[in-house]
């Protein structure tokens, strides 16, 4: 009997503790509110083949704190043809930042980690991407400055055999207005 009541006990402490609110700002936490609200997004593909032009899209990217400003989900959409949707926040135990991405293109959930570099406000995220069989995953690199009202993403693959650096897209994202 006393062993079931210790038991109770502790797992009542252990409740409790894990009830109580995290501290609601943390240096790591205000990086994730650069990111908060809603941007229009111009997108611009390399070309396909030499003497191309780029290939451009616009989007509109929406960014909500989720679960007591921890973690923040994103919301993307692209000219009605690409949607992708991520939720990113801080591991204290990794210390870096980690997030989860799925979009209408890939089949899988991408596992990114980011470090932050706030002397130059830059934001290196990491991840592999899946490719079609026999080739090996890539190694994927988003490195997103911000520029106060704008944010510019640019995406690159690095190939896993040869480790040449592949441009993949810059995104250049306009923070809108408050209404």
């Amino acid at each position: 009997m006393r062993i079931v009541l210790a038991v109770t006990l502790m797992l009542a402490a252990a409740g409790a503790r894990a009830a109580e609110p995290a501290p609601a700002s943390a240096p790591e936490l205000d990086v994730l509110a650069l990111e908060e609200g809603v941007w229009d997004a111009v997108i611009e593909f390399p070309p396909a083949k030499p003497g191309e032009k780029p290939t451009r899209a616009t989007g509109v990217q929406t960014n909500t704190f989720v679960t007591g400003k921890r973690w923040i989900r994103n919301d993307f959409e692209v000219d009605a043809k690409y949607g992708g949707h991520g939720t990113w926040g801080y591991d204290p135990r990794k210390q870096r930042y980690v997030g989860i991405w799925v979009d209408s293109n890939t089949d899988y959930i991408r596992l990114d980690e980011g470090v932050w570099d706030a002397a130059s406000k830059t934001m290196t995220w990491t991840a592999e991407l899946r490719q079609p069989e026999p080739h090996p995953p890539a190694k994927y690199r988003m490195t997103e400055e911000f520029r106060g009202g704008t944010r510019v993403l640019t995406m690159t693959a690095i190939g896993p055999r040869s480790g040449k650096e592949v441009p993949l897209g810059t995104i250049t994202f306009t923070r809108r207005a408050a209404r």
